[in-house]
């Protein structure tokens, strides 16, 4: 049995209520790329120019902002990924992907940020996540079975090319801006299947590991 308050909390907000969730998703996003995630509230709701009210009315802490801000960039990921899916070259579609990804990660230490300290099993993030690695996995099978990725490519080592070029980027880029596109280069001349295709001494990651590397890094950063 429905009650009342069921209902309500289960309808769609308002089209003003929403406007003003993503004004306050942008403002704090824009934030944590400027200063870091240690912002408060009250920061945000004036970038948003909202009231501090309308913040928490949304999020009921920061937290709760911070995912809310990664959410709704796995969105963002699993559209772009479903803009690959509709490039009928497959090496053209993983590479895309792969250098839109790479240059959000360089180019948005906010969000960069976000990734280490989030919290990857909380089932709002897990369910787009769920999304968009199902789509990986389509363009990296297909990108196989054309012949233009070496065969022992896992779709868990994109999340360590990803994490590579952060790096990267977060030691260069106040330095030498755009340095990281050139290791980006030798990691999709290295996946390529026209590269040397002897097995990789290494294992790949398995969903199992992934998860507990994500939790161990968001618990270093708490």
């Amino acid at each position: 049995m429905h009650t009342e308050a069921s209902d309500v909390e289960c309808r769609p907000l308002r089209a003003d209520a929403e406007r003003n969730r993503l004004k306050i998703i942008a403002a704090a996003h824009a934030l944590f790329a400027e200063r870091g995630l240690d912002v408060s509230m009250d920061d945000v709701a004036e970038r948003a120019g909202v009231g501090v009210g309308t913040v928490y009315r949304r999020f009921t802490n920061r937290d709760d902002l911070v995912t809310g801000v990664f959410t709704e960039h796995l969105k963002r990921v699993a559209a772009r990924a479903d803009e690959a899916l509709d490039d009928p070259d497959p090496w053209s579609a993983v590479e895309g992907l792969l250098t839109w990804f790479c240059t959000v990660m360089a180019e948005d230490r906010g969000l960069a940020a976000i990734i280490m300290r989030i919290d990857h099993s909380q089932p709002e993030i897990d369910a787009v996540k769920a999304g968009f690695t199902s789509r990986i996995e389509k363009l990296i099978d297909r990108a196989m079975a054309a012949g233009v990725l070496r065969a022992d490519l896992a779709s868990t080592d994109v999340f360590g090319i990803f994490t590579m070029i952060s790096a990267v980027a977060d030691a260069m880029e106040p330095t030498v801006p755009g340095a990281w596109r050139r290791y980006l280069e030798l990691i999709l001349r290295a996946i390529h299947a026209d590269t040397d295709d002897s097995p990789i001494a290494t294992p790949a990651l398995t969903d199992e590991q992934l998860r507990a590397i994500q939790r161990e890094r968001a618990n270093r950063q708490r």
